[in-house]
């Protein structure tokens, strides 16, 4: 896919706030979303590291696009899965080179959601809520592994709230294996937290 069909379409949104180096909040036609901009190279720093590798610029600037590429092909697996499967799902995407940099970047549009961070500051979690989150973001790592898509950022900052006893799983971008420790952080009952030590996410609840 080439640059010039990736900059047909255009998001156009308003940016209210910055929740981190990645997201945002914006307003998209008069609507509270989400923006994650995922970045190849996600530091301009790293240019400077490959061009000490011997690589030229042009070869840098290939392999980002390769990078990016990919990343593409997996948001649009993930974009297939299961509505059921407690994925996070976005809205579009759009494709463009870093504005004053080298590489590119993918800006992803989101609803709005309550984190689980967020959750968190007004309600305990219950042990039988605490389970179902367990059982349902193990759903969401096994179909995010049919998209090729691991995650090593399991915290209840990529955790939402979808409806009541419903949670999704966000930031399927990593290729790490996923082990039922990350999701041990998410619980306080220790019981659980037990049996998450010493399970597995390919079996659990299955």
């Amino acid at each position: 896919m080439d640059e010039k069909k990736w900059s047909e379409k255009f998001m156009k949104y308003t940016k209210v706030l910055d929740r981190s180096g990645k997201t945002m909040e914006v307003v998209h036609n008069n609507t509270r979303k989400i923006v994650q901009v995922l970045r190849f190279p996600e530091r301009q720093g790293d240019v400077f590291d490959l061009l000490t590798r011997g690589m030229t610029m042009k070869e840098a600037e290939d392999e980002y696009l390769r990078q990016c590429k990919d990343a593409q092909r997996r948001l649009d697996l993930l974009a297939k899965a299961d509505p059921k499967a407690h994925i996070a799902a976005f809205e579009e995407y759009e494709v463009k080179k870093i504005p004053g940099g080298t590489g590119w970047q993918i800006e992803i549009l989101k609803p709005y959601r309550m984190s689980l961070a967020e959750l968190k500051k007004v309600h305990t979690l219950t042990k039988a809520e605490e389970k179902t989150l367990v059982d349902q973001l193990c759903q969401a790592l096994r179909e995010g592994k049919k998209a090729e898509c691991g995650h090593d950022r399991i915290k209840p900052e990529n955790v939402f709230v979808v409806a009541e006893n419903e949670f999704a799983l966000d930031d399927f971008h990593g290729e790490t294996e996923p082990a039922l420790g990350l999701l041990a952080d998410l619980v306080e009952t220790p019981a659980l937290k037990e049996q998450l030590a010493a399970g597995d996410v390919w079996s659990w609840n299955v």
